[in-house]
């Protein structure tokens, strides 16, 4: 009997069969409520609202759409779908950076210009670091010229951190000081006692 009970009922609706007027109702209310409630613009819900009739249409019009979970799960992936799909639209459509302009500024022109301080500074950088500085002066990044340098990825760091220490040490800044671990020390380091500072 129950197996007999089971083969009436398909998973989909008849060809002839749609839902009722009440169903119809419910379930578009049921989506709206979802999109409304999880901050989606009205506009947006009611896109939504017309994506799942659309799927609906398509599927054979499922039984399962009369259950108010799995309706709102549908109507989520929709949404969801939607939110990829216009992250991928902006992230192509906005401007690279080379279109945008860089801030300007007004030189400083007490004591030394910017030009007379690098030049004084890559002077005194050993060879290697001085051929960084030089290649990063003209353009390139960091990254590009310790890669045109032959410099393995595993060194890169120690040579930048040797150029900001020599310039600084250079220029008369504070050097940094460091731990015992080869780290610089900073406002929340570990003493030797484990008391933070």
């Amino acid at each position: 009997m129950k197996s007999a009970q089971r083969k009436n009922e398909s998973p989909v609706l008849g060809e002839q069969e749609t839902y009722s007027e009440d169903e119809i109702a419910q379930i578009s209310s049921r989506v709206l409520r979802m999109c409304l409630s999880r901050g989606i613009s009205r506009a947006q819900a009611d896109d939504v609202v017309q994506d799942v009739w659309l799927w609906l249409a398509r599927s054979g019009w499922p039984r399962l759409a009369l259950s108010p979970g799995w309706i709102v799960a549908v109507a989520w992936n929709f949404v969801l779908r939607d939110r990829r799909r216009t992250y991928s639209l902006r992230r192509r459509e906005e401007p690279g950076l080379h279109a945008v302009e860089e801030p300007s500024f007004l030189p400083d022109h007490t004591g030394f210009e910017n030009e007379d301080i690098l030049n004084w500074i890559e002077r005194s950088l050993p060879d290697i670091e001085k051929k960084l500085l030089a290649l990063i002066r003209r353009g390139n990044t960091f990254a590009c010229a310790a890669a045109a340098l032959h410099i393995p990825r595993g060194s890169r760091s120690y040579h930048l951190h040797r150029i900001i220490d020599l310039a600084r040490r250079k220029v008369g800044g504070p050097p940094p000081t460091r731990s015992s671990s080869g780290g610089t020390t900073g406002r929340h380091s570990r003493q030797p006692n484990g008391i933070r500072h």
